[in-house]
């Protein structure tokens, strides 16, 4: 069913562009991620960026590369060895990462040729903002919980456990997303039921 309002050809062309730069954005999401998993192929030495609790430091951030009294968040640093658990999730993290990019990628990119079409107001465009939220989340809180453990497990790999493991902070932003996902499919909803409720009055 199509919308009562179209897009003209201006938009219709920055919409379809949008979508191309979505694609082009999944090329990237699977390159880095292949580029990841081929760091962790080996099996060892491995770089892995892990959290810190605001470590002092120095650094040299002075004129002429003077050091300077510094605090820092995170690092990174090579584990010759790690677990086998954390070696898992070292595996398991880029390819989530890189599935939760790629998917909320292809939602985009369906959205923007949804706009395109005047297909905004119907079910099919609600359960894509859904589907959209229900991967950020999935993806957000598995990514979470595997640079948790590869943070973790680093850190007492290379201590022999000495070094006490600082939990990933919790973002809001991906709530955010979600939330907003939700409520313009909820919206879509509406557009499509008063649509409907309306060409039945014509």
């Amino acid at each position: 069913m199509a919308d009562i309002t179209e897009p003209d050809s201006s938009d219709r062309l920055g919409l379809y562009l949008t979508a191309g730069a979505a694609a082009i954005g999944i090329v990237i999401a699977v390159v880095s991620t292949v580029a990841r998993l081929v760091e962790v192929a080996p099996g060892h030495d491995i770089p892995v960026q892990v959290a810190l609790d605001a470590q002092a430091t120095v650094l040299p951030l002075g004129p002429n590369g003077a050091p300077v009294d510094s605090t820092i968040d995170s690092a990174t640093v090579v584990v010759a060895d790690p677990a086998p658990a954390t070696l898992v999730a070292l595996w398991a993290e880029p390819i989530v990462a890189g599935l939760m990019w790629i998917g909320l990628l292809v939602v985009a990119a369906l959205f923007c040729l949804r706009l395109a079409r005047a297909q905004v107001f119907s079910r099919s465009t609600a359960r894509l903002l859904y589907i959209g939220g229900g991967i950020l989340t999935v993806g957000y809180l598995l990514g979470t919980t595997l640079a948790n453990m590869t943070s973790n497990g680093a850190l007492s790999s290379i201590s022999d456990g000495t070094y006490e493991t600082v939990a990933v902070s919790v973002s809001l932003a991906p709530a955010i997303g979600v939330l907003v996902l939700a409520a313009v499919g909820t919206a879509v909803q509406v557009g499509e039921r008063l649509q409907r409720e309306t060409e039945g009055l014509v």
